[in-house]
């Protein structure tokens, strides 16, 4: 059984003269209670300014609190209003420090300005936010598995614990212990520095490494209470992988999303397209004239709060093929259910066929035309949709294309040969993998008319690299020759010489033009490739993942698993495939038994991050996990929310920035935020409401199809039957 939600406080509804607040309570250390309670989206209906609550405000027993603290975070936020207001619940936390241990079997009577509440206390059955676990499921084959214990008061800041501090895990259902151990002390992470990726913490491990692989479980401290429940289970890591790629399907561009395939239906979206070949702009738009005609168009996916199609989305065929090349055994027909489940392919390679299929159409197919075989950079309308006004399906802007784009060509014609290539394993489908393999040197030959093809750069590198690979497998020996001369010629320059900026190997680093996926076919084949060279681009991954990427991030020391340390930008905080995939690929090549472990153990940890092992104990997925985001920038989601199904499941939203947007949108949520934005730590720096775009965005190719990755990876074959589905 996957436990998603459970209620572990003891809520009561609290009454006062200007209404009802459901008030609620959990602890967050052993003589901290923490009330909660929303304004419902009526600020006005407050009675006072919780914030400007205090000591003589609060009763526990009768008697007044040592200290009370504050924190603020939004939980909703509905669409803007015709006046242009925006309507936001927000959500109160007060700190109420008792100044002596909660005691077992004693009832604490909590009143104050907004209700009152009685709890009889069990520290077996009460939540403790203080406790920060994987929401979801740990892998039972990782040697690395641990929940942290971190007290942040709010206004009250962090707190330094006296050790020992004593654990137990316990089976949730009937709260036996499995296991007990001692929590280490980590390290201070309290440091409030927009350059410093910090938890505002005391952090402190408690290690789970040997628990039994099962659940549900629950962490508990013993006086504190306990954590949101888990598992350690192969069918939990086989849920998140499958929820995790489903969200790629829910965001497929032409087509209907219908039933029995999920419950959140919709209309086909999109299927008209003018062809403009409009020159792309630094600020993305596209005019399309009224008499202009419209022609069909399916493929693709959509990003977030929009419905473009950009060059950006090719690394999502590139990235999802390279995994599946990589890892054959760990993707299966059926996975996800999707529409193509039982075709025969692998379902992660339906979803990158989809992919491509928006760059098929829009590759250029009139023989007479000057361009023919190039591909267009994707489409594009004018200005964005509005959030709560259309959905995908209503959206009845007219969206354009982008001009003929040397670069999308041959990333195209790369993805293309790729895809040839995989397909031609399965015999079904060996003439679609032959128009493929067409379509690719259609793409090719525009780029050698336009004599561009002996340029170092990456998608001059990738579109080599498969097409030698595809020539190869479909016996044009001259062709695949002349592809592998290329390819050695770019892979020399841009990773052995390590190139030029942007055009080098960072792998962590969303900037840099070269990613693992673009060369690691060569790594993997079995067919023909210069040993010395496959050797070295090896061993430059290698010693990539000894030095942790880009980002430089370091396992052992790590306080907590988020892999940013150098930007903390928008989609930074939670991309931790993107942080992980070097070492993905370290994993695929190393042959030691103990490297693969600690290798495997690094990974793991990375997938816990996003899942609610994180400060704020959120998970950061829709549709996984006890506390997800509730308003996502998905405008589908608003229409499945109307429909009492919640948001879209398997969205990955950008999570924590550093850096705070001044738009005036956005600052109607973040100006919620107590302690206020400067003020809190980087990981901190979250609240829930679609029009927080750095918050709550997403996009398919930032965030989530690198998660997919690596949640794929750590899907391992053989234990737990696949076919795993979210709703």
């Amino acid at each position: 059984m996957l436990v998603q939600l459970c209620l572990l406080s003891l809520p009561a509804k609290g009454t006062v003269e200007n209404g009802p607040f459901d008030l609620q309570v959990h602890t967050a250390s052993p003589h901290v209670l923490v009330v909660t309670f929303t304004d419902n989206f009526q600020p006005e209906s407050l009675p006072v300014d919780p914030l400007e609550t205090d000591r003589t405000d609060w009763q526990v027993n009768a008697q007044a609190p040592v200290a009370v603290h504050h924190a603020v975070r939004t939980i909703d936020e509905l669409p803007k209003l015709k006046d242009g207001t925006y309507p936001i619940e927000t959500g109160y936390s007060i700190y109420l420090d008792i100044g002596e241990p909660l005691v077992n079997g004693n009832t604490y009577a909590i009143s104050g300005p907004f209700g009152s509440i009685k709890l009889l206390f069990n520290d077996r059955n009460i939540l403790n936010e203080s406790l920060k676990v994987n929401q979801v499921g740990y892998h039972p084959q990782s040697s690395v598995r641990y929940a942290n214990l971190g007290v942040y008061l709010g206004s009250g800041g962090p707190v330094k614990l006296e050790l020992p501090v004593e654990y137990r895990v316990l089976r949730f259902v009937d709260k036996q212990p499995v296991h007990t151990g001692t929590a280490e002390y980590r390290g201070d992470d309290t440091i409030v520095d927009p350059k410093v990726v910090s938890s505002g913490e005391h952090v402190y491990r408690l290690d789970l490494s040997t628990v039994p692989a099962g659940g549900p479980y629950v962490v508990y401290v013993p006086g504190w209470g306990i954590s949101y429940p888990f598992e350690i289970s192969s069918e939990a890591i086989g849920t998140i992988a499958s929820t995790a790629l489903r969200g790629l399907y829910h965001q497929r561009c032409g087509t209907a999303l219908e039933a029995p395939w999920t419950s959140y239906i919709r209309e086909a979206c999109h299927t008209l397209v003018a062809i403009t070949r409009t020159p792309w702009a630094n600020s993305p738009s596209i005019t399309v004239p009224k008499d202009m005609p419209m022609v069909p168009m399916s493929g693709g996916h959509h990003d977030a709060g929009d419905f473009d199609r950009r060059s950006y989305h090719a690394i999502v065929p590139i990235l999802l093929m390279g995994y599946l090349e990589a890892f054959p055994d760990n993707f299966s027909d059926g996975q996800a259910r999707i529409p193509e489940s039982g075709n025969g392919l692998p379902d992660i390679l339906d979803e990158a066929l989809w992919a491509i299929r928006g760059w098929e159409n829009l590759q250029v197919s009139d023989t007479s035309d000057p361009q023919y075989g190039g591909i267009m950079g994707g489409t594009e309308t004018q200005g964005h949709p509005e959030y709560g006004v259309v959905d995908a399906a209503t959206d009845d802007k007219r969206y354009g294309t982008w001009e003929v784009d040397t670069e999308i060509t041959a990333f195209g014609a790369g993805m293309m040969a790729q895809a040839a290539r995989l397909l031609a394993g399965y015999e079904a489908w060996e003439a679609r993998a032959r128009q493929l393999y067409g379509k690719a040197l259609l793409a090719w030959s525009l780029l050698e008319r336009m004599d561009s093809t002996e340029e170092a750069t990456a998608h001059h590198m990738y579109a080599t690299l498969q097409l030698y690979l595809a020539s190869f497998q479909f016996g044009d020996t001259a062709s695949a020759e002349a592809f592998h001369r290329l390819f050695k010629r770019s892979a020399t320059v841009l990773l052995v010489e390590d190139g030029t900026w942007p055009h080098q190997y960072r792998p962590g680093n969303i900037m840099a033009a070269v990613q693992t996926v673009h060369f690691s076919s060569y790594l993997v084949t079995t067919s023909p490739t210069d040993t010395n060279l496959a050797d070295q681009l090896g061993q430059i991954v290698l010693d990539q993942a000894e030095k942790g990427g880009y980002m430089g991030f370091d396992m052992e020391s790590a306080l907590y698993p988020q892999g940013a340390t150098k930007s903390y930008g928008w989609g930074a905080a939670t991309a931790q495939g993107r942080y992980a995939d070097v070492h993905v690929f370290a994993y695929r090549l190393t042959e030691d038994t103990k490297e693969r472990e600690r290798q495997f153990a690094i990974l793991s940890q990375y997938a816990d991050y996003a899942l609610g092992l994180n400060p704020l104990g959120v998970s950061y997925i829709t549709g996984l996990g006890a506390v997800q985001p509730k308003s996502p920038l998905h405008l589908d989601s608003w229409t499945s929310r109307q429909q009492g199904l919640g948001p879209v499941p398997g969205i990955l939203v950008y999570g924590p920035t550093a850096e705070r947007s001044g738009a005036s949108y956005q600052r109607v949520v973040s100006d919620k935020l107590y302690p206020r934005w400067d003020d809190l730590p980087t990981q901190r720096r979250w609240t829930d409401g679609w029009s927080l775009v750095n918050n709550n965005e997403f996009t398919i190719w930032e965030t989530m199809v690198w998660n997919i990755g690596l949640y794929g990876v750590l899907d391992t074959p053989g234990v737990n039957g696949k076919g795993f589905a979210s709703p």
